[in-house]
């Protein structure tokens, strides 16, 4: 997805029904405001989608929040910030405070309710998220399924409220433009934060056993693929496709002659490019480290930094002024 598909909408309102219309640009839902004095009211929203995928900061001051969502597979997950809120079905009702974590209910309608809210919000498609369920857990993706609005413990919802605020600084600082495998790697990062953080069925199915066809060509055609379509935001279902098996018997095949996996060997294809271009460049013609890194989908450049050390003997710094 190239960086000009990423689309920023920013709101600022009293008028409730622009701020609804705001909202319903996110999420197809009913929402309802409740606002107080007119004239110490304020609805915010900044917005960035990169189609399905996206991320919100949202805040209302002096009012209130509320909807009723039918059902959809768009998972939108946030972290309260500031106010209090609650999310409730036919069959359970979820009480949210000051910096708790939260998932919007799945495939079935359900009420939202928030006062003086101010929160930052990832949407992310339900078949992403199943995709990578498989990819990390071997897990089909159709046995996938979310059964809780709060995160399984008091540490993961924190690191949910890290992960969303980081995904929300970069996406929705309008002042960079977002390489497209930067795009996907913030995809790839919000889906396994997910899935680590709120209750689903990868936390307590049976993983499936080690079987599948891990011949050396499955390996050979699949490292083929990557090593050509590395500038391109890669899946591992896509890769697995290439090489003419499913996802399992492709992390079965990596892991046993290469020791890593795909994912894996996709990020050591990348970072080699990304030496080649620190050789291949100086500081004069306006070359930089960071700009390296994002353009061959490396978000954390200080983590991206001490891989290339590790496997060059050396800054990626020293390597752009040698």
């Amino acid at each position: 997805m190239p960086a000009s598909e990423v689309q920023h909408h920013n709101v600022f309102t009293t008028d409730r029904e622009v701020a609804a219309a705001a909202l319903n640009r996110l999420v197809a839902h009913r929402p309802r405001l409740a606002f107080g004095e007119p004239g110490g009211v304020q609805f915010r929203i900044r917005s960035a989608n990169c189609g399905e995928f996206g991320a919100d900061l949202a805040q209302i001051e002096h009012g209130a929040y509320g909807s009723v969502t039918p059902p959809t597979d768009l998972l939108v997950a946030g972290v309260l910030a500031r106010g209090r809120g609650r999310l409730a079905t036919a069959r359970q009702e979820v009480v949210l405070g000051r910096d708790d974590a939260f998932l919007g209910p799945v495939n079935v309608e359900y009420e939202a309710e928030f006062v003086n809210p101010a929160m930052m919000m990832v949407r992310l498609p339900f078949a992403y998220a199943a995709r990578m369920a498989e990819e990390l857990t071997g897990l089909p993706a159709a046995a996938l399924r979310f059964d809780g609005s709060t995160a399984v413990s008091a540490s993961m919802g924190r690191h949910w409220a890290a992960t969303a605020g980081y995904l929300g600084s970069q996406l929705v600082d309008t002042r960079q433009a977002l390489p497209v495998l930067v795009v996907g790697q913030l995809q790839r990062l919000a889906a396994v934060a997910l899935i680590a953080t709120f209750p689903n069925t990868t936390m307590t199915a049976a993983r499936l056993p080690a079987s599948g066809d891990a011949a050396p060509a499955v390996v050979r055609r699949a490292v083929a693929y990557v090593d050509g379509h590395a500038d391109q935001p890669l899946t591992v279902d896509e890769i697995a496709a290439a090489a003419g098996v499913g996802v399992r018997a492709l992390q079965i095949a990596f892991r046993r002659h290469l020791e890593t996996t795909p994912m894996g060997y996709l990020r050591r294809v990348r970072r080699e490019y990304a030496h080649r271009d620190l050789r291949a460049a100086t500081p004069a013609d306006g070359t930089t480290v960071t700009g390296v890194a994002r353009r061959w989908g490396f978000t954390d450049v200080s983590r991206f930094s001490a891989a290339y050390r590790e496997a060059y003997g050396q800054s990626p710094s020293r390597t752009l002024r040698t």
